[in-house]
């Protein structure tokens, strides 16, 4: 038989007919690669290929489980420290018989909204930043490698967490002055400029039939690392409110020194590269690339991917910043009862998420977005049941049904990467600005 000749089509065509030419592999679908060039020296980006990327070596995992235990022995304390703080600070303390230290449900009540208050303008902080400077960050790591990035967020957290560990100490000082210690984390891109440096980082080390399970092993440390910081926490407290903050301190310089000695880049810099942060043509550079027409549906990909992230992203903020409080009002929980439900939530979210993806993803081999259509599925049963729990063992119960609330993003993002080139990715997640788990 003789071969039909292929024709070309223009590549900025988006017709239901050009559908047909989008490449399906292992239930993926991925734009055609372009016909390879001649060898030149242009410029570009390249990514260090491992030798073999389907044998699994622990690289950044160690380094997000200190990190991430850092963050929750800080994070799980910040909000008592703050009521303590506020209540100091307020007409309650000229009432001989409150204890500041030991305050009643009735005089948190009085100063939760303060406190409230702080938390929001914290997140303001955190958040708003950031998202102006990550615009410029995946793009630069694409040209300039993925461990500068890593450094930038982890010096960033490191002084933070000193400057909590400073001001703890002084109980005189007022609690706006508590703000201060979320500009470290703003300038240097945050949480965001991490997890954009781990999953391209992720990206460049794994296939793509892998890829999903990796991230699902990274969430699996993260949140180890989270269940120590937050057994810790309590126990730290107890004895002195420095004590949190040193240990987070520490574990976040561990993470540091560890990234800038064993961690080691996937990118290949070209001389002559523009190492120029914010350099406009970047941002101009990813707005071509997640805008463009593409082959079949895939631009369409991108922006629904954008909406789902965007949603996480805003539900985490929101009841994380909150969500002991509430605790407290609804059923006057202490630090300690907050702590192991925050382990208990934690363990399930590490363990069945890892082990799920590890039998669904990688050995039946099923699509990424049907299990994250599954995991948003259940997450939305888990919040109405938070909603209208009444009782502290419906709230444990409600809890398993959001054991899979980690893997909806991983696995977005997992899609994400086999749909487009490798050169894009760092383009492509900056429409997702990540804040810490």
């Amino acid at each position: 038989m003789s071969s039909v000749p292929a024709v070309d089509r223009p590549a900025d065509m988006e017709t239901d007919s050009e559908s047909v030419a989008v490449v399906a592999l292992a239930t993926n679908i991925q734009e055609p690669e372009p016909e390879p060039e001649p060898e030149t020296d242009s410029g570009l980006v390249q990514v260090v290929e491992p030798s073999d990327k389907t044998t699994f070596r622990l690289t950044l995992e160690p380094i997000m489980m200190l990190l991430l235990l850092g963050v929750n022995v800080s994070m799980m304390v910040q909000t008592n420290l703050i009521e303590e703080r506020v209540c100091l600070h307020s007409d309650l303390v000229k009432n001989k018989s409150v204890n500041c230290y030991n305050m009643t449900a009735a005089e948190q009540e009085i100063v939760q909204p303060a406190v409230a208050d702080l938390q929001m303008i914290k997140n303001l902080i955190e958040t708003l930043v950031p998202c102006i400077t990550a615009l410029f960050l995946g793009p630069w790591s694409d040209v300039n490698g993925r461990l500068p990035l890593f450094l930038a967020a982890i010096s960033g957290m490191v002084v933070s967490n000193c400057m909590y560990c400073v001001f703890s100490t002084i109980p005189s000082l007022p609690p706006v002055m508590f703000l201060l210690c979320s500009i470290p984390v703003a300038v240097s891109g945050g949480g965001g400029a991490l997890f954009i440096a781990s999953f391209c980082y992720i990206v460049d080390i794994t296939d793509f039939k892998t890829r999903a399970f990796r991230l699902g092993v990274l969430q699996t440390f993260i949140s180890f690392g989270s269940i120590i910081g937050s057994l810790l926490s309590p126990l730290l407290y107890n004895k002195s409110p420095t004590y949190p903050f040193a240990l987070s301190s520490m574990s976040t310089i561990a993470g540091l020194l560890y990234t800038s000695l064993f961690l080691k880049e996937t990118v290949v810099i070209k001389k002559g590269t523009n190492t120029k942060l914010f350099n406009l043509s970047l941002v101009k550079s990813m707005w071509k690339t997640v805008t463009k027409k593409r082959f079949g549906f895939l631009r369409c990909i991108i922006i629904l991917s954008a909406v789902v992230l965007t949603f996480n992203l805003a539900i985490v903020l929101g009841e994380d910043s909150l969500m002991y409080l509430y605790l407290q009002k609804q059923f006057s929980w202490t630090l300690e009862n907050y702590t192991l439900f925050n382990v208990y939530a934690t363990l399930l979210s590490a363990s069945i998420p890892a082990i799920g993806l590890y039998f669904l993803s990688t050995k039946l081999e099923i699509p990424d977005m049907y299990l994250a259509t599954a995991a948003t599925g259940l997450r939305i049963i888990e919040k109405v049941g938070l909603a209208y729990s009444q009782y502290t063992w419906q709230f444990y119960f409600v809890k398993i049904f959001g054991c899979v609330v980690l893997t909806s993003e991983p696995l977005v993002r997992s899609q994400l990467s086999k749909s487009f080139p490798a050169e894009d990715l760092g383009k492509l997640q900056q429409i997702k600005i990540v804040s810490h788990p």
